[in-house]
């Protein structure tokens, strides 16, 4: 038999896939032989795997993977707003982030039920390698698919038509539990098989499918402990069963302990946590994507580089961290976050505007460019507006940079009120190339890793389930490490909270496309964000004081969530393809 990549969604249609980037002839003329008998062959049809996996990188996007680097989940989790001529980003409608891809289950399938037929041309240790892979790889697949539809239909073998009939093939939805332990059972094989180290940069290992593992248990646990059941049972997983799921993703996080540690190459605790998204060598990375110019790179520094420093026209600035996100992070004493400029009427006034953030703590430095901050040596000037004198003086705001009242700047060099700069204040630091020279700050020239699985969140999924099932001191002992290394004030046992460990959580892992979905798994999205318009932190310059004052403001417009969007909306051409699929609540 050849092998094919024609693959029937479930469903009724065929869909051709090409062997895009590959080193190998379109895979739908070649024999299995050709394939499977050598390792080259092996190590193509893996490198397609590997490809297709639904990793939310630098180009993952609301329309798609692959893409610009906006909008990310991000954007719709209140983490960040974009700039104003790329509008305010929400999903009433429950179609963005889309993934139904049965395309790339075929694959795998195939794969999975082929190869050993092969096996005997090769080591134990080569097969046993390969198929945990593979094994991997399919449980990667569905879990990107349950958390965002649910129940989704299990497809283990690959279809085919006319073998099969039309009615065999329009194969209905599983319940989202069923979904949950069928991932569970490939990652558990995956582990069975995989080796302790990886056979090379950017391949799975044992400890990769227990840090999937560990997280995909936590959304059951979590979809069990607050979620509903639905649809005749198809979405929602019985709460008395939460603890199950709690207990497997604390065991899985705990098995990475001796193999993995958070990265504490530097002493200085802001130096240390932005350098951890740039080292390829880093204890903390578990399971990253990589990239090499020019065969695979993205635009992430061309598209967030402060004004002042971008190398091509028309591109920077475009994730803008919000206050509301600022404003989480407790200072290095444990005070709250919630920066003290002062009553609006009569603002305290700062000679610089890095004197606000005196206290913050060195994570949220090491994530967000803060106004008159220093990057790749240089203060980065975020200003709104300059006041001839406050409160009775004239204020002078402008979109042109040479824009001066009497010799001094209006604005600064990176903004606020030009099209191309930051609307909030504030910029992204986290993966941005502090070495990246100017004349290189362009279209797919960037090149740093992308972080998919880091030690700190098997902490964070190790003390959430550890929280549920009543193991607090191991929970306390876990945030209490994160806290250490971001330089933030250790919690006592009594601060240790089911909303502290959220909060812990969304600091940690800010702009790493996890927030948008953890809020809908701990079904609290549209309690933070429907309805809210989120807020940034303009600096004025009062001339005649030569001082800053600083003014909190609301920014663009109001998000809207709607708690039906906790599941997205099915694909409508499959649901057409299919009448066996049922639509989720709501569509």
């Amino acid at each position: 038999m050849k092998v094919t990549i024609i693959f029937i969604t479930g469903i009724l249609s065929l869909l051709s896939y090409s062997c895009n980037k590959l080193d190998l002839p379109p895979m739908n003329i070649i024999q299995d032989k050709d394939v499977f008998s050598t390792e080259s062959g092996i190590t193509a049809y893996l490198s397609r795997l590997y490809y297709d996996l639904p990793i939310e990188n630098f180009s993952a996007t609301k329309d798609g993977f692959r893409r610009l680097s906006w909008p990310t989940s991000g954007n719709c989790s209140g983490e960040m707003l974009i700039v104003q001529n790329d509008m305010l980003y929400d999903s009433p409608s429950g179609d963005w982030f889309q993934n139904w891809n049965y395309g790339a289950v075929r694959n795998v399938n195939y794969f999975i039920g082929e190869f050993p037929k092969y096996k005997n041309n090769y080591t134990q240790a080569q097969a046993d390698q390969w198929l945990g892979e593979a094994y991997f790889i399919r449980g990667y697949y569905y879990f990107a698919m349950v958390k965002r539809y649910g129940g989704v239909p299990i497809i283990k073998t690959p279809q085919y038509y006319p073998q099969q009939s039309l009615e065999e093939l329009k194969v209905p939805r599983n319940t989202e539990k069923e979904v949950y332990d069928f991932i569970i059972e490939d990652l558990d094989q995956a582990i069975k098989l995989l080796p302790e180290k990886s056979i090379a940069k950017g391949r799975v290992n044992r400890y990769v499918a227990y840090a999937l593992k560990s997280r995909a248990c936590l959304y059951a646990g979590s979809i069990a402990q607050y979620g509903a059941m639905q649809l005749n049972n198809i979405l929602g997983i019985p709460k008395e069963q939460a603890e199950i799921y709690f207990k497997a993703s604390y065991e899985s996080a705990k098995a990475l302990e001796n193999s993995y540690s958070l990265y504490r190459k530097f002493p200085d605790k802001f130096e240390n946590y932005w350098n951890l998204f740039l080292d390829e060598n880093s204890p903390e990375t578990i399971f990253a994507e990589y990239f090499i110019y020019p065969e695979k790179t993205h635009s992430f520094d061309l598209h967030n580089i402060p004004y002042q420093m971008r190398g091509a026209p028309g591109y920077s600035s475009r994730l803008n961290p919000t206050l509301d996100l600022v404003e989480m992070f407790d200072d290095i004493n444990g005070n709250s976050g919630t920066l003290d400029i002062g009553p609006e009427n009569d603002p305290k006034r700062f000679s610089n505007t890095m004197d606000v953030f005196v206290n913050v703590e060195p994570r949220l430095r090491g994530s967000v460019i803060l106004p008159g901050d220093i990057f790749k040596g240089e203060a980065i000037e975020i200003q709104k507006g300059l006041y001839t004198s406050f409160p009775s003086g004239e204020l002078k705001t402008s979109a042109d940079f040479n824009a001066l009242y009497n010799g001094k700047n209006i604005i600064g060099k990176s903004g606020m009120g030009h099209p191309e700069t930051t609307i909030t204040g504030f910029l992204v630091r986290k993966y941005q190339n502090p070495k990246m020279e100017r004349s290189q700050v362009l279209g797919s020239r960037s090149t740093q890793a992308w972080i998919d699985m880091r030690y700190a969140e098997v902490l964070l999924n190790r003390a959430e389930a550890a929280f549920q099932i009543g193991l607090i001191d191991d929970a306390l002992k876990c945030i209490n490490e994160i806290r250490d290394r971001a330089g933030a004030k250790l919690y006592t046992k009594d601060q240790l909270t089911e909303k502290s460990i959220q909060k812990e959580r969304r600091m940690e892992l800010a702009f790493e496309n996890h927030s948008y979905w953890d809020l809908r798994r701990w079904r609290i999205a549209d309690k933070e964000i429907n309805n809210r318009q989120y807020k940034a932190l303009s600096p004025y310059y009062i001339f005649n004081e030569k001082k800053f004052i600083f003014k909190k403001e609301y920014v663009g417009g109001k998000y809207t969530f709607y708690p039906k969007v906790n599941y997205a909306k099915i694909p409508e051409g499959e649901i057409a393809k299919n009448e066996n699929l049922q639509q989720n609540p709501g569509y």
